[in-house]
């Protein structure tokens, strides 16, 4: 059926796809064209600068050392087909090498999808296959605790962890996983079924639905919370559908409420709480949500690696009378924004419920904020004291399979409100915004406009989608 593979090249991305899924890399190197390429996305595009950069600190990091020769993207090729390409290789003025994996997260990472011990050891193995022996390993990542003043500083951005212990207890077991990997890769495998069957939804291969096409929707995936016991005694059980699940199975009340909404094919909806939350809204009802900017190298004064701060945020007001009004506002400069803040005390009003969709990111949020500006701290903390979540309602009280197991806005949306959704729009997740709001920052002005005009569509469209939501919920009745 496929050609003989030759391990041409076999990298460290690959032996950690090997780890996650034998049979997605299987596919990935010998039949490319039937592999289900994810695009590639602005999240994609935002890790791959991100690593850039945080390696571009790395180097500048070392040139403030004279005591050492360091060369970057050293390549190490072995005859078995193993390849990669090192961040950074140190030799000493000792005589030792030194292997540095640089990373551009805020710790070391040992599980799932990332496993930077595992990347790291690979790195080693392929380095002394071809011919270069390797006699300490560090994983380089960031300090979550840096705050960027003034111009980015290496030394206190980066900490540097020496691995080679670490390393040196799971070699043998790397070198036989490494081993497995390329006999594998020259075997032939059949199409039923893959590994990432008795993982989480979350933790499925690219190539699941291709290996898997039989899974219904919904199906046990769709179940919120569902613990890999109850997974493998599913599985055990042979059920893959949720119509087939016994009524005295053991499941949590949301769960419960999941499969019951999909054997009687309607929503399960709890009419007296939903009601209950309605009457209990305070008017006027201020429907709010941020969007935030983040990256791994603290892009201005007062940031942290990867640390959400505010940029924008939506507002649509509505009073008891059905009249609905929108505000608005955008950071235009790369800053911590007090602006943003004092936009907020005109626009948000002493009384009335802030409602947000997940509201503890929002909260979150506010209180960033307040520790940046003290000042204005007291009415940070009053929205977080009038803050509803109306994402609540759907976790107990409206739940329809339709959602697939999901209580996000964009599972929600489509299904309650059919009429509205964000695909006329060029930013469509927060990945996009962050990305779009850096590029909006560097523009020419007539560039910067016709971004910002993107931006505040997207983020009009969330708040707006919650009013709808709430208007939805207003009109069920007993």
């Amino acid at each position: 059926m496929f050609g003989i593979w030759a391990a041409v090249q076999f990298t460290k991305t690959d032996f950690i796809q090997f780890l996650n899924c034998p049979k997605s890399l299987w596919l990935l190197k010998r039949s490319p064209e039937n592999y289900p390429f994810a695009e590639f996305s602005s999240f994609i595009q935002k890790l791959k600068y991100e690593g850039d950069e945080v390696e571009q600190y790395v180097k500048e990091f070392f040139e403030n050392a004279d005591d050492h020769t360091v060369d970057f993207q050293m390549t190490f090729k072995a005859e078995d087909g193993l390849f990669a390409r090192a961040d950074a290789v140190k030799r000493t003025n000792k005589g030792k090498t030194i292997l540095y994996e640089v990373k551009s997260s805020t710790s070391i990472k040992t599980g799932g999808k990332h496993n930077h011990l595992k990347d790291v050891c690979f790195q080693k193995i392929c380095a002394e296959r071809s011919g270069r022996n390797i006699d300490h390993v560090f994983l380089v990542h960031l300090n979550k605790e840096y705050v960027r003043d003034g111009l980015v500083d290496p030394e206190s951005l980066l900490i540097f962890v020496d691995v080679t212990d670490k390393v040196e207890n799971i070699m043998a077991e790397t070198v036989i996983e490494v081993d497995t990997a390329l006999a594998f890769l020259s075997s032939e495998v059949n199409m039923d079924g893959c590994t990432c069957i008795e993982k989480s939804r979350g933790n499925h291969c690219d190539t699941f639905k291709l290996f898997n096409p039989d899974i219904p929707s919904p199906s046990i995936y769709s179940l919120p919370r569902l613990n890999a016991q109850k997974r493998r005694d599913l599985l055990t059980m042979g059920i893959l559908g949720l119509d087939a699940i016994a009524d005295d199975y053991p499941l949590s009340e949301n769960q419960r409420l999941v499969v019951e909404a999909s054997k009687q094919a309607k929503p399960q909806i709890n009419v007296a709480a939903i009601r209950e939350f309605i009457t209990a809204l305070t008017f006027p009802l201020y429907f709010f949500d941020y969007e935030t900017f983040a990256s791994a190298v603290p892009l201005f004064d007062g940031a942290s690696p990867h640390k959400q701060i505010p940029v924008q945020y939506s507002l649509h007001i509505l009073k008891q009378d059905g009249s609905l009004t929108h505000r608005k506002y955008l950071e235009r400069e790369a800053c911590m924004s007090i602006r943003l803040i004092e936009q907020m005390q005109t626009d948000i009003g002493p009384t009335g419920d802030i409602i947000s969709w997940h509201a503890s990111f929002e909260k979150t949020q506010n209180l960033t904020l307040a520790e940046a500006f003290p000042s204005k701290a007291a009415f940070l903390n009053s929205l977080n004291d009038r803050t509803v979540d109306l994402e609540d309602v759907f976790k107990t009280d409206y739940v329809d399979a339709r959602f697939d197991g999901s209580t996000s806005i964009k599972k929600v949306l489509p299904v309650i409100c059919p009429h509205l959704d964000y695909s006329d729009l060029e930013i469509q997740d927060g990945a996009s915004s962050m990305e779009a709001w850096k590029r909006m920052i560097d523009a020419e002005p007539e560039e910067a406009e016709r971004v910002a005009r993107m931006l505040l569509s997207y983020c009009e469209r969330d708040t707006y989608s919650m009013v709808e939501i709430y208007r939805f919920l207003s009109r069920i009745q007993p």
